[in-house]
């Protein structure tokens, strides 16, 4: 039987790589036609034509014919924070890039069990009257979540199986996208070059939109789940009396303990009705005079994500697997795998989060 090549496979390839029909046409050696159609799967390429095209692509032969669906109705991968001045090609090319990693992610946890605080949940907003600031509430109590801020969000996530992986997106117009992993982890994709405090929110926005917009939603969803952000890390009974009457002054503090942005705080107050819109004009004039829109101070500390690194060292230093074959099995060239999966494998440490 001869294999064929995945479209869905080759459309991600291609786009994550930021390349073109055409381009691809053009360094292959054949018509922009024949890769249309390949895509389209009209077509399949032959071997030598998959063998040029992985190399022009820097992936290996074999992603190419990969059954997986990369682009599977209700997948979840839909999510994302992004400026309206987002250009559409480079939006492809992260959502592509978040596809192959969702790839790399799935192939990474075949054969392994995740030792689990927690569990992701999809709960229907409309059973909470419509109110995901309900659904937040809901999510925490179901976590268990202490009373006061999340002092490590990652950490939280990475509890119920979620995987937290940051990359540098190469624009400051796009914080985080997320999609399911598998049916039981998501992938949270963010974006390395923004602030702790920003991708703490992204975090939370994401984790509203894939345990609420499950289903589709009637609702503003970007509003929705800034409501659920906003509940989730700063819960209106405790926070509350904090922002009444809130000064520019306090917002360094607030900032520090609640683990979120100046700028979430003064939205959160004006949210909450803590302020009225007349003095959150005033502290938004404030933090602007003060070019806090280009780089706010006060930085919080990193949260890095360490469950993908544990997930890589239990394949190599317990199932056996040398870097190069486990870079053939999560679909990546050996050099790519060393870039963006190997991680921290050499600060080792105790194998805590995953089993055989």
């Amino acid at each position: 039987m001869i294999e064929t090549v995945n479209p869905d496979t080759l459309t991600m390839a291609r786009e994550s790589r930021g390349v073109s029909q055409a381009s691809l046409a053009e360094a292959v050696g054949v018509t922009q036609g024949l890769i249309s159609k390949a895509e389209n799967g009209i077509v399949s390429l032959s071997t030598d034509e998959v063998q040029k095209v992985a190399k022009v692509l820097d992936y290996p032969v074999s992603l190419f014919y990969d059954r997986d669906h990369m682009r599977e109705a209700g997948s979840g991968c839909l999510y994302h924070r992004q400026r309206k001045t987002m250009p559409a090609r480079l939006l492809r090319e992260l959502d592509a890039n978040m596809r192959m990693r969702n790839l790399n992610v799935r192939r990474l946890l075949n054969g392994l069990r995740m030792e689990r605080d927690r569990t992701f949940f999809t709960l229907d907003l409309d059973e909470y009257g419509g109110s995901p600031a309900a659904v937040a509430q809901a999510l925490r109590r179901a976590w268990r979540i202490p009373h006061g801020p999340i002092s490590n969000l990652t950490a939280l996530i990475e509890s119920a199986g979620g995987i937290v992986y940051a990359t540098d997106f190469g624009t400051r117009k796009l914080f985080g996208m997320s999609c399911w992993a598998t049916r039981d982890y998501p992938l949270f994709f963010l974006n390395s070059a923004a602030p702790t405090a920003v991708l703490r929110w992204t975090i939370a926005h994401e984790l509203g939109h894939l345990t609420m917009h499950w289903s589709p939603s009637n609702g503003d969803t970007e509003d929705e789940a800034d409501e659920f952000a906003g509940e989730f890390l700063a819960p209106q009974d405790e926070i509350t009396p904090e922002l009444r009457n809130l000064r520019f002054a306090n917002l360094p503090t607030l900032k520090m303990y609640w683990r979120i942005s100046m700028k979430a705080l003064i939205n959160r107050a004006r949210r909450l009705g803590a302020i009225d819109p007349v003095a959150a004009i005033r502290l938004f004039k404030q933090y602007s005079a003060h070019g806090y829109n280009d780089v706010e101070p006060f930085a919080l500390s990193p949260e890095p994500a360490t469950l993908l690194d544990e997930a890589v060292r239990f394949h190599l230093d317990r199932h056996g697997y040398s870097q190069a074959e486990l870079a053939e099995a999560v679909r990546l060239t050996e050099s790519e795998f060393d870039r963006v999966l190997l991680g921290s494998y050499a600060r080792r440490g105790p194998l805590q989060l995953v089993k055989g």
